[in-house]
């Protein structure tokens, strides 16, 4: 994977916020949970449908996947549930922020490289990434959250 020097005082852009997203799963993808601060947040405006544009081609090519998009309402006191069986997932808040929390699957419904939950509040400009045998749960949103969820399908050969 070829990663750009950045330079003192370069500006920030889409193309290092997907560079920063895709260093971090490459050294989390399979192992564990993580949360990310990529570069490049505020260079990236939501668009109508309340995605950020651009992310699943260049951040795909980088990891040697599929990517594909979705989005996910989180109203307030709502709850959402789920969980990476078959493919692992990066969620991005987009507007509001809300609780996370992600850990292992059950014994026998899916493989966990860590036995750990991880507990956080998610906010815009953080990516946290839900590697395959995890499953995760989001709430305590204060206002309305919204977040781009990018899953991550293993490259057909």
């Amino acid at each position: 994977m070829d990663f750009e020097p950045v330079s003192e005082g370069a500006a920030a852009s889409p193309g290092r916020f997907v560079r920063d997203l895709a260093l971090c799963l490459s050294v989390h993808r399979d192992r564990s949970p993580a949360l990310v601060w990529p570069e490049g947040i505020d260079d990236l405006v939501a668009d109508a449908s309340g995605e950020l544009p651009g992310l699943t081609g260049p951040l795909g090519t980088l990891l040697g996947c599929e990517v594909t998009s979705s989005a996910l309402s989180l109203p307030v006191g709502g709850r959402s549930d789920g969980d990476t069986v078959a493919t692992d997932l990066v969620l991005l808040p987009v507007r509001g922020s809300c609780r996370g929390r992600v850990g292992p699957l059950p014994p026998g419904q899916g493989f966990a490289a860590s036995e750990h939950t991880l507990e956080l509040r998610l906010r815009i400009g953080e990516a946290l990434y839900v590697p395959r045998g995890f499953a995760y749960s989001l709430d305590s949103a204060h206002t309305p959250c919204r977040l781009q969820v990018l899953a991550l399908h293993p490259a057909r050969w």
